[in-house]
């Protein structure tokens, strides 16, 4: 049976068709109109929708390139299923956060408030960032099985692909953490608390859980961070899962830069579409992969220059203790900090941006003693 036109935000599209169109959110004052740009595959099969997104923060672009490049390798008319991709889902963040030449900032400069902070949005008394929420999930996420949530390193630093599956915890009562508006203006955020939220059993949470494994190990990155917390029902990935749809989040690339890291996303990310049997093809896997429980975020502690030590570079094995670099003053030429792993792992994403100020990224590392998981493949 021939499937349907499918209709979303300005576009009309047939089956086996591609097309480029927006979502309409807003008019500014100045009669600037708020658009989030879409990117519509639609097989001639049927399959699964899925939603790839990027760019919830403004500082992190690089998730929009992964998805062009994914994209213009898969042919309509031989998908199956449908394909609803937001590159820019933050666009405002991108166009003005940052610079004349950066790469915009992590909240939205309309009103200082984060994309990422306030799903499933709202329709009245809202912030234009939850407007924009609202847009996008109704038009968008309600209609997908599937999302991945790609971000990268922002623009301080490089970072290899990493699935960040964050799973429903083993106790259903305690599934949802505790999460408030935008700031104060009201309710409505909030999907589900309790036993069951969002209406989902303990035995729907669990097939949730499966099936973002599953996709995560499908990705294809070298590290997968497995998490059993509660979701953050604001956050889009924990809104998607409180409301059946699985949701994977990922990390690659970063510092504005087109480099190699962006090669290997693009593959995962055709991984996912391998896995949900939307396209035909066999996974791209490395080597190895592992699962880890743990995941150590470092940051500086003073402002200056960082200088890494040689052979100080992405996905290279540290031990606890080793030497990652120096932050040194860039005015007297004095170490005032030296810069050294929290744990056993993988350097998986390292500052290669200058200056940088208290606070900001050295490196992310996964805990490779706390690996729960690991496949040779071949």
């Amino acid at each position: 049976m021939a499937r349907d036109r499918l209709t979303v935000g300005n576009l009309t599209v047939n089956p086996g068709e591609r097309a480029y169109g927006f979502l309409f959110v807003a008019t500014l004052a100045a009669r600037t109109e708020v658009r989030i740009p879409i990117h519509v595959l639609h097989g001639l099969e049927d399959g699964p929708t899925t939603c790839l997104e990027a760019t919830l923060q403004g500082w992190e672009p690089m998730g929009a390139e992964i998805l062009r490049q994914a994209l213009q390798r898969v042919d309509p008319t031989q998908l199956r299923g449908t394909i609803l991709c937001l590159p820019f889902a933050n666009p405002l963040a991108v166009e003005f956060g940052g610079s004349i030449e950066g790469a915009g900032q992590r909240v939205n400069p309309a009103d200082q408030i984060d994309l990422n902070k306030v799903w499933p949005g709202k329709t009245s008394n809202a912030w234009l960032t939850e407007r924009m929420a609202a847009v996008i999930w109704n038009e968008i996420i309600m209609r997908c099985q599937y999302l991945l949530d790609l971000h990268d390193g922002t623009a301080s630093s490089d970072e290899l692909p990493v699935a960040f599956p964050h799973a429903f915890p083993p106790d259903p009562a305690s599934a949802v953490a505790a999460a408030g508006p935008a700031d104060g203006v009201g309710g409505g955020a909030i999907v589900g608390t309790g036993a069951q939220p969002g209406g989902l059993s303990p035995a729907q949470m669990q097939a949730v859980n499966q099936k973002m494994r599953e996709m995560a190990i499908a990705f294809g990155s070298r590290v997968i961070w497995w998490r059993e917390q509660p979701l953050v029902s604001t956050m889009l990935s924990g809104a998607a899962a409180l409301a059946g749809i699985v949701p994977l989040v990922a990390e690659a690339g970063g510092a504005n830069t087109l480099d190699a890291t962006i090669g290997e996303a693009v593959e995962c990310t055709l991984n996912v579409l391998k896995y949900l049997n939307m396209i035909d093809g066999t996974l791209v896997l490395p080597k190895r992969q592992i699962m880890v429980s743990n995941y150590a975020i470092m940051r500086s502690q003073t402002g200056g220059f960082y200088h890494a030590e040689p052979g100080t570079r992405l996905g290279v094995e540290v031990r606890k203790g080793d030497l990652l670099g120096r932050v040194i003053d860039p005015l007297t030429s004095e170490v005032t900090e030296e810069c050294r792993a929290p744990t056993n792992g993988l350097i998986i994403s390292r500052r290669v941006i200058m200056p940088l100020n208290p606070g900001g990224y050295i490196a992310h590392i996964a805990d490779t003693d706390s690996i729960i998981w690991e496949r040779m493949n071949a």
